[in-house]
C-alpha cells in the first residue's frame, strides 16, 4: 500500500505542503510547468533551496506582478478550476478543498456559501497552493494519506476581518475531528488553507505508520521559529493489511440499572464507536459488576468519554491507545434464492481472503421467508466460499 505520511511538527500551510511534495518527488520543473495549466495571470511561482536549522529543504512562494485586492466567491474559484487544463481528478480534489473552505467560512460568518467572499484564501497564492497540491497528489497517487497531530500555535493573527485569536475561526471549524495540541509557540502554525487540505486529504491521524520508507521531502515555512519550521513528508510502502490506531476505553460499573446498558451501547454505536462490549467481573467487596469496553477512532475519544460519563454512574475511565491491523474491505450486493444480500469482502495484499454475508440481510431474509436463520446463512456462506477459489 503506497502511503504518504505528513510529519507536521511545526504546523502546516499551503506553501509548506507544496514545497515538501516537490522535494519528495524531485519534480520541480515539471510542477512549475503544470502550474501554467491554471487560468490565472499576474503572478509567477518560485521554488528555491533553503536551509532551516542546518537542514536542507525547499521553499515555495507565489510572487504577484502587482498588488491585488480582488475578492472571489466560490463560483469564481470553481470557474478558474473549470477553465484550467487540469485533469478531472485534479479538478475534483481542488473543488473539494475549496468547498470545505467555503463551508467553514459560511458557518463562521453566518452566510449562505454562495455569498461568501474569500479574502486571504481567495488570493492567487492560496488558489495556487490548493490546485498545486491537487496536481502533486495526482503525481504521487498514494493509496492512503496520514497526518501527525497538528500543533496549532497561539497568540493572534492579522486577517481581513481584523486581529483574531489563533487558530482563526475558519481554521478552528476546519480542524473539527482533527487531533491538535499546543507546542508553546505563539504564532499561527496551521493556516486555513493548510487545514482545508488536511481535512480533504486525510485518511487518518497518528504517529508514523508501519511502512518501508522510499522517499523523504522537506518543505520550509516562511517564519523563523524556535524549532525547525519544516514540514517533513514520507512516501513508503506498507505491506499486507492496513494499520491504524484506536482508543480502548474501559470502566467498571457495579451500581447501575442493567436495563440501561442496552440504551448506552446503542448510543455509543450511533455516535461512531467501532465496537462496544460488556464483560462480567467480580470487584472489591465481592460485588458483581460489568466492564464496559468501547473501541473508537482517535478523533472520537472526547465524544465517547462524554457519553460514558453522562450515561453511566462511572467516575473514571481507563484508556489506552492501540495499534490495529485490518483488511481492506468492500461491500457488494448479490442476488440469492432469498433476495438481495450484501457480502463483506476482505483483501490482504490485494488478494481476496474473506467473504461473509451481512447479518442484517440474512435476518431480513429469514423473517420474510420464515426459514431458519442458520439455513439461509449457511447456504449463502457456501456461495461466499466459492468466491475465494
Amino acid at each position: 500500500m503506497r502511503t504518504l505520511y505528513f510529519d507536521c511538527a511545526s504546523g502546516i500551510s499551503g506553501d509548506m505542503i507544496i514545497s515538501s511534495l516537490v522535494s519528495l518527488t524531485g519534480a520541480r520543473h515539471k510542477y512549475l510547468d503544470r502550474l501554467k495549466e491554471i487560468a490565472l495571470e499576474g503572478y509567477h511561482a518560485e521554488i528555491k533551496d533553503v536551509v532551516k536549522s542546518s537542514i536542507k529543504a525547499l521553499g515555495f512562494k507565489v510572487i504577484l506582478d502587482e498588488e491585488q485586492h480582488q475578492h472571489r466567491n466560490l463560483n469564481d474559484i470553481f470557474s478558474i478550476i473549470r477553465e484550467s487544463r487540469l485533469n478531472n481528478d485534479e479538478k475534483k480534489l481542488s473543488r473539494e478543498i475549496f468547498a470545505k473552505l467555503g463551508q467553514a467560512e459560511a458557518k463562521v460568518h453566518g452566510q449562505p456559501i454562495n455569498e461568501v467572499h474569500f479574502h486571504e484564501v481567495g488570493a492567487v497564492d492560496s488558489i495556487i497552493d490548493i490546485v498545486g497540491t491537487s496536481i502533486l497528489i495526482n503525481m504521487i497517487k498514494p493509496d492512503r494519506i496520514i497526518f501527525s497531530p497538528l500543533p496549532v500555535g497561539g497568540g493572534s493573527v492579522d486577517t481581513a476581518h481584523g486581529r483574531l485569536p489563533v487558530p482563526a475561526p475558519a481554521t478552528s471549524e476546519l480542524l473539527k475531528g482533527v487531533p491538535v495540541y499546543d507546542n508553546g509557540i505563539h504564532t499561527e502554525l496551521v493556516t486555513p488553507t493548510g487545514a482545508a487540505i488536511v481535512s480533504a486529504l486525510s485518511d487518518g491521524f497518528g504517529g508514523m505508520p508501519e511502512m518501508t520508507i522510499n522517499e523523504v521531502g522537506y518543505g520550509s515555512g516562511e517564519k523563523d521559529l524556535s524549532v525547525p519550521n519544516l514540514l517533513r513528508v514520507f512516501l513508503g510502502e506498507a505491506e499486507g493489511c492496513e494499520k491504524d490506531r484506536v482508543y480502548l476505553l474501559e470502566t467498571n460499573i457495579d451500581d447501575m440499572n442493567p436495563q440501561a446498558m442496552g440504551h448506552i451501547m446503542d448510543r455509543l454505536f450511533k455516535e461512531g464507536a467501532l465496537d462496544v462490549f460488556l464483560q462480567p467481573v467480580i470487584m472489591k467487596k465481592s460485588r458483581p459488576a460489568d466492564v464496559l469496553s468501547v473501541i473508537c477512532k482517535t478523533t472520537d475519544l472526547i465524544k465517547m468519554q462524554d457519553i460514558i460519563f453522562k450515561e453511566t454512574t462511572s467516575f473514571g475511565i481507563r484508556r489506552q491507545i492501540m495499534d490495529r491491523s485490518k483488511l481492506d474491505r468492500e461491500i457488494i450486493s448479490t442476488e440469492t434464492d432469498y433476495g438481495t444480500v450484501r457480502i463483506k469482502l476482505g483483501y490482504l495484499g490485494g488478494r481476496l481472503i474473506k467473504a461473509m454475508p451481512e447479518y442484517e440481510d440474512v435476518k431480513k431474509a429469514a423473517e420474510l421467508t420464515s426459514l431458519p436463520f442458520n439455513t439461509i446463512y449457511n447456504d449463502i456462506l457456501c456461495k461466499c466460499k466459492d468466491m475465494l477459489k
